[in-house]
């Protein structure tokens, strides 16, 4: 695996840096490669044509284990006439990617909490060379905030192995993927009564850090949260890439060692960005916010609540892309009255109901307008609505998209502006709550209007299909579908928090797949299926999955009553006595495109507040104004 690695990082490395363009004058310049050969160019002392540039150590790997490693490196040029000469303390020597290291002359510095495969780089001229490098990060760490540790503490895993003390890894679920800088990641296991001191270890190719601990009860078991450099030590060595965590248990007198199943944690390439806003049941239904380009933030702010609408609670809720703007709902099932305000100042633009009516909406991409919906009491436009975005009200509706039996729910408009995907109602109640909906769409026309509907998504007996969201690459959606047991309409069916939602994924033009990972309970949930997966939005940013050129990532968030492993969910409701949570999972479009599941398993948002519901997660590209950092 560690030459997969070093090849991947390698290829990246020769697109940019020193020494990576076309020589002049003398020649063309060299490959760069793994050889270390270099190309012509150059002159040396006695005014011969450099031939070729010769780099040693080659392919070197360093294991560094808290202390920098240093290397002389030496840089050999060939002439024309044949003769060698030592050019070490004449080439300019440089690595690809500076995170791993130094040069001090020709000796090299290595870093020391970072992992990794990069290039070393000489230049002479218009002649170059290149070999690869590696650090292999070993690193051991105690954390004392269950208790403190024997001064002995690392030998004691060195005891016969012992399976009837293996603890149990229950969160994150296998194969899971996160980005580097998600932070905050719990580790939950069950121990056996006999053990009290464990080892996380993290293991891959370029990892080696292990974590020596006691239990921080939580439930019937304990948790594990890395501290900032722990998880700085592996997520940055292992981006694009995957590590394998253990949990290895024994008592203080390391008696006997026993060791969990491993599970895979995978790592995007890019680190994840934009600002998510979502609605909690806490803080009198107010709007929470978190930005995840603000390394300093730890939990959710509390940005809006009630006050801003005459102290009618607020529900859904939609930003503009630039986030700007937020458009919500007050008052509950069958209102519609609407709160326009001004993200940054938090001010209403216009005052609270001063517009028309809507339940949910969707902005356009500029910020112009957004569309909505309502099918309430009073409701005269069972349509797709378009709303100006300076004043809420309606400027004018797409014609065949609903009607009073059958009206247009659930609207969703693309990045690139050029659909709306939306729900055609089959069974109707009020807005919030429906039966039997399939899942359309209409798209821009050249003179300004709007495409008549065409269908994405069927609808079918027994089944409910809602809550489109568009996936910022424009090609594709997912959707929600739950599952009646006796009729088109029921109670665990009618798209308002149902347990038998699941997620689905489907290419314009193409069949639905399901987003089978994403759906999974984890080992909590023991045999329960009916998970509540609701909600989708998407982060609106493609990111790259690995550290190959053109690998794509996409993040989409749902509410789920999932167990957070060793952490039940929050109490719910009358009807849904399980609370949901916000949850994210990470969807790669290759795999949709070749008709794949697409998606990762899912975990935890960890910056909520995990004693109460939270629903409707909507993306921004930005977060303006007070960054409330708490």
């Amino acid at each position: 695996m560690r030459g997969l690695l070093a090849v991947l990082v390698l290829c990246a490395g020769c697109t940019c840096g020193p020494g990576n363009g076309h020589a002049s004058g003398g020649g063309t310049a060299g490959s760069g490669g793994g050889s270390g050969s270099g190309g012509s160019g150059g002159a040396g002392g006695s005014g011969q044509t450099v031939t070729a540039l010769d780099v040693t150590p080659k392919d070197k790997t360093y294991d560094v284990r808290g202390a920098p490693e240093t290397q002389a490196y030496v840089a050999m040029a060939t002439y024309a006439n044949g003769t060698r000469k030592d050019v070490s303390a004449d080439v300019q020597w440089s690595l690809a990617d500076p995170r791993f290291g130094s040069f001090s002359g020709a000796t090299f510095t290595s870093a020391v909490d970072l992992g990794g495969t990069t290039q070393v780089r000489a230049v002479l001229g218009t002649a170059n060379a290149s070999t690869s490098l590696t650090l292999v990060l070993h690193r051991t760490a105690e954390d004392t905030t269950a208790g403190a540790l024997p001064a002995d503490a690392g030998t004691l895993f060195g005891g016969p192995a012992a399976s009837n003390l293996a603890p149990q890894l229950v969160y994150p679920n296998d194969q899971v993927l996160v980005p580097p800088n998600l932070g905050q990641l719990e580790f939950h296991f069950i121990p056996q009564a006999a053990t009290s001191l464990y080892a996380v270890t993290f293991t891959s190719a370029l990892t080696d850090v292990t974590v020596l601990t006691r239990c921080q009860k939580l439930g019937v078991g304990c948790v594990y949260l890395p501290a900032p450099e722990v998880w700085s030590w592996v997520a940055n060595t292992n981006r694009g890439s995957t590590v394998q965590v253990q949990i290895k248990a024994t008592d203080d007198q390391g008696t006997g060692v026993g060791t969990s199943a491993a599970i895979t944690l995978q790592l995007s390439q890019d680190d994840i960005r934009g600002g998510l806003y979502y609605w909690t049941t806490s803080n009198g239904s107010a709007v929470m916010r978190f930005d995840f380009a603000n390394p300093m933030q730890k939990t959710a702010q509390k940005w809006v609540g009630p006050d801003k609408a005459n102290n009618n609670c607020l529900g859904c809720h939609a930003l503009s892309r630039d986030g700007k703007k937020l458009i919500a709902e007050s008052g509950g099932i069958g209102d519609g009255r609407l709160l326009l305000l001004d993200v940054e100042k938090q001010t209403a633009i216009v005052p609270y109901a001063s517009g028309d009516k809507s339940i949910f909406e969707s902005w356009g991409p500029d910020g112009s307008q957004f569309v909505g919906v309502y099918g309430d009491q009073g409701a005269t436009d069972y349509n797709l609505m378009l709303f100006d975005g300076s004043n809420t009200k309606k400027v004018g509706s797409i014609a065949g998209t609903g009607d009073a039996s059958h009206p247009a729910n659930h609207p969703d408009w693309s990045a690139d502006g050029k659909s709306i995907a939306y729900v055609k109602v089959g069974v109707k109640d009020v807005c919030q709550r429906f039966g039997r909906g399939s899942i359309q769409r209409v798209t821009a026309l050249a003179d300004g209007g709007w495409s008549a509907p065409e269908q994405v998504v069927a609808d079918a007996a027994k089944t409910n299909r809602y809550y489109p969201a568009i996936a910022p690459t424009n090609d594709f959606l997912v959707y929600d579908e739950s599952s009646c047991a006796n009729s088109d309409y029921e109670k665990d069916c009618n798209a308002d928090t149902d347990p038998t939602a699941r997620l689905f994924a489907v290419q314009f033009g193409g069949s639905p797949v399901e987003l089978a990972k994403l759906n999974a309970p984890g080992i909590r949930d023991g045999a329960t299926k009916a998970l509540t997966n609701s909600f989708p939005k998407w982060s609106p940013f493609v990111f790259q999955r690995t550290g190959e050129l053109g690998s794509k990532l996409l993040w989409v968030t749902f509410s789920s009553s999932r167990a957070y492993g060793l952490r039940e969910p929050p109490a719910g409701g009358s009807e849904n006595p399980r609370g949901t949570l916000l949850w994210m999972a990470a969807v790669d479009p290759a795999k949709l495109a070749a008709g794949m599941d697409p998606s990762f398993a899912a975990f935890a948002l960890p910056f909520q507040d995990l004693a109460t519901s939270n629903h409707i997660a909507q993306w921004t590209t930005l977060v303006v104004g007070d960054p409330g950092i708490n």
